[in-house]
C-alpha cells in the first residue's frame, strides 16, 4: 500500500508505523477524525 501511495522507500517505515500506532489508538472518541464511523470500530479487539 506505501508503494502504490507513493511513499518514498526510506520513508516507508515510518509511515507505517505511523498508520499502525494510529490505528491502534482508534476508539469512538477520535476515529471521526479519520472518517471512520464508530459502528465500522464494533467487533475490533486489540492485539497486544
Amino acid at each position: 500500500m506505501a508503494a502504490r501511495a507513493g511513499i518514498p522507500t526510506g520513508e516507508r517505515d515510518d509511515v507505517v508505523a505511523y498508520a499502525e500506532r494510529e490505528f491502534n489508538g482508534l476508539h469512538e472518541g477520535n476515529a471521526i477524525r479519520y472518517g471512520v464511523a464508530p459502528a465500522s470500530l464494533a467487533g475490533l479487539a486489540r492485539r497486544r
